[in-house]
């Protein structure tokens, strides 16, 4: 169609219609081809009608601020989930956000245009699917696409926001779910650009909806991802220059795969989630926090980077069960691992360069009121401890490499128990052992070189103990106090 034709027409290319509501009213699945130019209104996508422009010269224009550009609204009869091909075994996801469509049929389609002003780009209801490619979202007050029932996957699009507190794809329940049944919602978005200050580039909200991205970046939002319930995935995408938690997720799940994250706030922040899979992430000048866990179970973290973070540490974990696989910690403020509460398994890490603010913490390890097991631990300088179990921690440590810690490499304060074995100290600026508050540091197979003030320092009141057994230090000094034990026993081993 052509908005500049005299007259009417039949929708040839010879008498192309004048305006787009002509040519959506017409019976039948239409393809309808569309001009360089502006179409204003607000339009309604019958079931199945292409849409096709020649590139960002083709503009779909709402007419008002409250508008919705276009709406894809189903029958009562489409209010189910879409039928789906059922994928190989290889290319399922957990969310079903990446099972292919059947075919075109039904499907909705924009392609080479642009969407521009208005409340909302685009509104999917009652179990519609759209689908867009090329096209480009600007300058929408609220969100550039909301879905309350049904599929919107996007490919090769742009989505830039002008104003803040808005949202590029929200998958959410509508008001009257209160009280009906809720239908899910799923979008899959590839190779797609987010620009602008979003709240939200995505927004996940609801047990029935999910969101796969793929090869998405993020560029100035407070967040990438929000989530409030469902489930996402992402893979190969990246987020920088924002604000707030690029990854927030309360009570979702969410899988990561090969993700990077620059600046924002924390790059992961994670509450209540009853599953969280991270494999291949990098985050890069957190403000606060590389990633933050917070009562969580079925948690895996591997491959994960972390360089330079703020006052709350590279990797905070609390009351949950995680498992970290492969972690390496550049340049972070305050703590390199903070693990209070639950249990933590870790198994291989690098941690380097952990320093303090204000001169009190800094540690590389700091293992508070958790059961951990820990193996293949590296630790190149820290202003603190370098492993530190405090307030009734019990903690497993085996494989430990640890230089230049700031005060002990290996310490047991208040009512925790240390159990370390198979364990190398260099460089430590006071001592390598240290035990205070009723703490118990159990060693075995400890070589000990160059400690600024001895092997061993330890306040010996209440139950505060240090048991020694396979020691090699070229300094004995410390090793006389009285809370002190020679033993010839290996210590225990982990719990």
């Amino acid at each position: 169609m052509d908005g500049t034709t005299p007259g009417p027409g039949d929708g040839t290319r010879e008498r192309p219609w004048s305006s787009l509501a002509e040519a959506l009213g017409r019976p039948g699945v239409v393809t309808v081809h569309l001009a360089a130019g502006e179409y204003r209104g607000s339009f309604t996508l019958p079931e199945g009608v292409r849409l096709e422009g020649e590139g960002p010269a083709t503009v779909l224009v709402a007419e008002g601020p409250e508008a919705v550009v276009l709406r894809a609204e189903g029958s009562e009869q489409n209010v189910l989930p879409p039928v789906l091909d059922a994928p190989s075994p290889e290319s399922r996801s957990a969310s079903g956000a990446d099972q292919p469509l059947v075919a075109e049929q039904g499907v909705t389609l924009l392609r080479n245009l642009s969407i521009r002003g208005g409340a909302w780009g685009v509104e999917v209801t009652r179990g519609r699917q759209v689908r867009a490619e090329k096209v480009s979202f600007t300058g929408q007050r609220r969100g550039g696409v909301q879905v309350r029932a049904g599929r919107f996957d996007a490919e090769s699009s742009r989505f830039e926001a002008s104003i803040p507190e808005t949202v590029g794809v929200v998958l959410e329940t509508p008001p009257e779910a209160a009280v009906a049944p809720v239908s899910p919602r799923t979008t899959r978005l590839r190779d797609i650009h987010f620009t602008g200050p979003f709240r939200r580039a995505v927004r996940v909200r609801g047990a029935q909806a999910s969101a796969l991205l793929e090869e998405v970046v993020v560029s100035g939002a407070v967040s990438a991802l929000g989530m409030d319930g469902g489930h996402a995935e992402v893979r190969r995408s990246s987020a920088q220059a924002g604000t707030g938690a690029a990854f927030s997720v309360v009570e979702g799940t969410l899988v990561l795969r090969e993700v990077s994250v620059a600046g924002h706030e924390l790059a992961l922040s994670v509450v209540q989630s009853p599953r969280l899979e991270v494999r291949g992430f990098q985050s890069v000048g957190a403000g606060r926090a590389g990633l933050a866990v917070v009562a969580s179970r079925n948690v895996v973290l591997q491959d994960v980077v972390v360089r330079g973070s703020g006052s709350h540490g590279a990797l905070q974990l609390t009351g949950s069960q995680v498992e970290v696989r492969r972690l390496r910690v550049e340049a972070a403020e305050e703590y390199g691992v903070l693990a209070v509460g639950g249990r933590l398994r870790l198994r291989d890490a690098i941690v380097s360069r952990v320093h303090s603010s204000d001169g009190i913490t800094g540690d590389a390890l700091h293992l508070r009121q958790v059961v951990a097991d820990v193996e293949g631990v590296v630790v190149r300088g820290a202003s603190g401890a370098c492993v530190l179990a405090t307030q009734n921690a019990r903690v497993a440590l085996r494989d430990a490499d640890l230089e230049r810690c700031g005060q002990a490499a290996l310490l047991a304060d208040t009512l925790a128990t240390l159990d370390a074995r198979s364990v190398e100290v260099r460089d430590s600026a006071r001592t390598a052992l240290s035990a205070m508050g009723d703490g118990v540091l159990r060693v075995d197979v400890l070589r000990s070189r160059k400690s600024g003030q001895g092997l061993v320092g330890a306040e010996c009141t209440g139950a505060t103990r240090i048991h020694l057994g396979r020691v090699d230090s070229e300094d004995s000094r410390g090793t006389e106090l009285s809370c002190v034990k020679r033993t010839v026993e290996p210590a225990p081993g982990p719990r």
